[in-house]
Formats: structure tokens, C-alpha cells, sequence
């Protein structure tokens, strides 16, 4: 609830006239604020005055009764789809409320598992575990019904949610061939690694074990 007293000043601010109206109605409110409402109404009734109504200022005065929120962001845990993920299809809007509830919930966990464990809150500690194990059973029922409707159950690929806004989806995750390291001083034909013979030697003795006596025949002192 906005202050009354603060209310009061900031429309005297816009017509110090009105002060002699408004003013009484906050040394009042000051005297006996537990009264708080009651000098609310008495307030807007004034406001309201026939003789107020067609105020020069009134939309700004209007304004400053008014709250405006804020919209506030929902967080959201949700990436949007890369190159590297073929879009399956579209989550439906029940099932897409579900899940980003869901993820809501899970983010407001995260925070209290944090808080548990840098106050060492055991209670808190023990109240999160149960709760992330019952979202965790709602998530597999969630998996249980999208793998349902996607039809998906005899294709063993690996499958994500997506944000393709506004909308979420169902991405199957397309492998990524890792690209192969090479060593220093080999070269890689048809996918093997040539190794040479000093890098046989650097093996050997990283693993902490002895070549075979013919690995290295030029080596051998009595050769």
C-alpha cells in the first residue's frame, strides 16, 4: 500500500492550493494512523469533489494514486533451438504451461538449496530434497505423455525442450562427430594416428612401463 502522508505531498507538489483540503486529512492520518483507511476514502472523496472533478491537472493527480506495477520477468531456464537440433514439433499449450511451471519451480528450489547450504539450514536442506523428488516424478509423467503424443517410444534418439519464442518445443538432439585431436608431429590417415618412434617412447614412460625388448632393437647395448 502506497503512504499516505508521501501520496499527500506529492499531489500538493503538483497544486499547492489543494493543501488547504489535504492537509488536515495527513495531520490526521499522522495523529491516528491506525485509522489509515479511513483517511483513504476521505482522500479520494475530496478528490472526487464536484469541485475537483474538472481539475486542470487531474490525469496527473489521477496518476499519482494509481499503482503501476511492473511487469516482472518470469525466469526461465529454457535455451533456444541450435542448428545442431532438429525441431520434432510444437509442445501443445497444457502440456507447455505444465513444463514451464515446472521450470519455475525448479529455479525457486535451486535458490533454496543454495541458501540451505551456505546456512547450513538442515531443515531447509531436508524440505528441498523431498520437494525435488516429487518434481522430479512430475517430470518423468511429463516425458511419459510428450513421448506419447510425439510418438516416440520405438526411436531411441535423445530428445530436449526448446524455446522457439513464444512457443516451447520438442528438439531431437542431433549427434556432433567430435573433431579429432591430433598429436604434435603425427599425421592422421584414413581416421588412425601414425605414431613415431620418440612418441612410442613418451608413451611408454607416461604409463610407467617398460617397451617390449623388440620395440626399440636399436636400443639394445649387446645389438
Amino acid at each position: 500500500m502506497k503512504d499516505l502522508g508521501r501520496t499527500i505531498d506529492r499531489i500538493l507538489k503538483v497544486d499547492p492550493a489543494l493543501g488547504e483540503f489535504l492537509i488536515p486529512i495527513k495531520n490526521k492520518w499522522r495523529k491516528f494512523p491506525a485509522r489509515t483507511m479511513n483517511y483513504w476514502k476521505e482522500l479520494t472523496d475530496v478528490l472526487n469533489s464536484d469541485g475537483l472533478m474538472a481539475h486542470p491537472r487531474r490525469t496527473e493527480i489521477k496518476s499519482i494514486l494509481v499503482t503501476t506495477r511492473r511487469p516482472v520477468k518470469k525466469l526461465s531456464s529454457f535455451d533456444q533451438v541450435t542448428p545442431n537440433e532438429k525441431v520434432v514439433g510444437i509442445i501443445p499449450e497444457n502440456l507447455a504451461d505444465r513444463i514451464r511451471r515446472h521450470d519455475r519451480i525448479t529455479i525457486e528450489l535451486s535458490k533454496k538449496r543454495v541458501e540451505a547450504s551456505m546456512t547450513k539450514n538442515s531443515e531447509l536442506a531436508a524440505e528441498v530434497s523431498k520437494k525435488e523428488m516429487a518434481m522430479e516424478l512430475a517430470m518423468k509423467r511429463t516425458w511419459y505423455d510428450l513421448k506419447t503424443m510425439f510418438k516416440l517410444w520405438n526411436k531411441p534418439s535423445s530428445y530436449g525442450i526448446r524455446r522457439k519464442d513464444p512457443l516451447l518445443v520438442l528438439v531431437e538432439m542431433v549427434p556432433v562427430a567430435p573433431r579429432l585431436q591430433v598429436m604434435p608431429g603425427s599425421t592422421p590417415s584414413n581416421g588412425a594416428i601414425k605414431l613415431d618412434r620418440e612418441m612410442m617412447r613418451k608413451f611408454f614412460e607416461f604409463m610407467g612401463m617398460e617397451p617390449p625388448p623388440d620395440m626399440f632393437p636399436e636400443d639394445d647395448p649387446h645389438g
